[in-house]
């Protein structure tokens, strides 16, 4: 089960934050999390965080809770952000064979991608704002 927050993010919007952390681009977004505020206020949408390395195995447990996700506050867009390249391409491990290169080859199409390995919070916060200022302008 994932774990949804309202944080107002720097930039002062207030969005549904979810996350799948699976490797060590999860330190990322926990410190980018860290410098976020939890909010009292209604979300303006839901945000889902998908950092590090995709396998077959876990490819269940990540559609299982890409579902929740999609079926919690329907009333909100919901936007996946595919953290590193590990979500985005399969990262370093992209040729192995229990790896899958990134979510679209899940059949997850997500609405961003942040690059890096890892990609410094600074960066995770910019690529937000900058998407959710192109998404609502």
């Amino acid at each position: 089960m994932i774990t949804l927050t309202n944080l107002k993010l720097p930039g002062g919007r207030i969005v549904l934050l979810a996350e799948i952390p699976l490797a060590c681009c999860a330190l990322e977004t926990y410190a980018f999390r860290a410098a976020c505020q939890e909010s009292e206020a209604s979300p303006s949408e839901a945000l889902l965080l998908v950092s590090g390395t995709l396998t077959g195995a876990l490819a269940p447990e990540i559609q299982r809770a890409l579902a929740q996700f999609q079926a919690h506050r329907p009333e909100l867009p919901h936007r996946i952000v595919a953290v590193g390249a590990c979500a985005t391409s399969g990262g370093p491990y992209w040729d192995s064979p229990t790896v899958i290169p990134g979510l679209a080859e899940m059949g997850i199409a997500p609405d961003l991608f942040i690059a890096g390995c890892p990609p410094s919070p600074q960066a995770i916060a910019a690529a937000l704002q900058t998407v959710l200022n192109t998404v609502t302008a």
